[in-house]
């Protein structure tokens, strides 16, 4: 009863607002720029006004807030478990490789054991992104010595720069986001992979802007 009574506040509360209201929380250990193309699908209608609020934290944090009917929706590096969280759906959006980078000039020895002659600068281990690497580096082998963990990849660069440290970032903005005669890419992998998912509310269904991105196909945001 109390669920129901909440979402037609939802409703009625969207509706007073001259602007549609859509509430988003982005994880920060996701690739903004990505994030900003997927939230420009829910938010740019010619016949519709949308008024977009983002809020950055952890994933769970999100998720609590989701639960709370404080956000409308999610953009996570990770899925929701439905059986766990009740009421919360997860859709994959796509997914792309992971390049390592340095400044010149490259370490002499091929990838991937040119990555133990630099000091390595990863996302954090509390994100999807940065579990995976951990793990492949253990499977593949390779002693590693991290000098630091990023959620801001713009940080993580400007560091790696700064402190001739390898650094790493989706495969998706080798070109555009590190296109410096300055940096060079050492690899790449497949193997380990950014996610991308929305998660929302049952209720949430029905607005219009989350509509939009669950009916939209990312694949040719995703090709590189």
């Amino acid at each position: 009863m109390f669920m129901l009574s909440q979402e037609m506040l939802d409703i009625v509360n969207y509706r007073k607002e001259s602007n549609l209201l859509f509430d988003v929380g982005v994880a920060d250990a996701l690739s903004k720029r990505l994030v900003s193309q997927v939230l420009e699908t829910a938010v740019v209608v010619d016949n519709e006004q949308i008024h977009l609020r983002c809020f950055e934290s952890t994933h769970e944090m999100l998720l609590e807030q989701l639960s709370q009917h404080k956000l409308d929706m999610i953009l996570s590096d990770c899925p929701v478990d439905s059986s766990q969280q009740e009421g919360l759906f997860s859709l994959k959006l796509g997914e792309c490789g992971i390049s390592f980078f340095c400044r010149q000039p490259a370490p002499d020895l091929p990838f991937p054991a040119c990555l133990e002659q630099r000091k390595l600068l990863i996302p954090g281990r509390r994100s999807m992104l940065g579990r995976k690497l951990l793990n492949w580096f253990n499977t593949q082998g390779i002693q590693v010595e991290i000098l630091g963990e990023f959620d801001d990849a713009a940080l993580m660069k400007t560091f790696g720069m700064y402190h001739n440290a390898i650094f790493v970032a989706p495969t998706l903005y080798a070109q555009d986001t590190y296109n410096d005669d300055d940096v060079v890419e050492i690899g790449r992998i497949d193997s380990v992979q950014e996610e991308y998912y929305i998660i929302f509310a049952e209720r949430m269904i029905q607005h219009p802007a989350v509509q939009r991105v669950c009916n939209k196909d990312f694949s040719a945001l995703f090709a590189y």
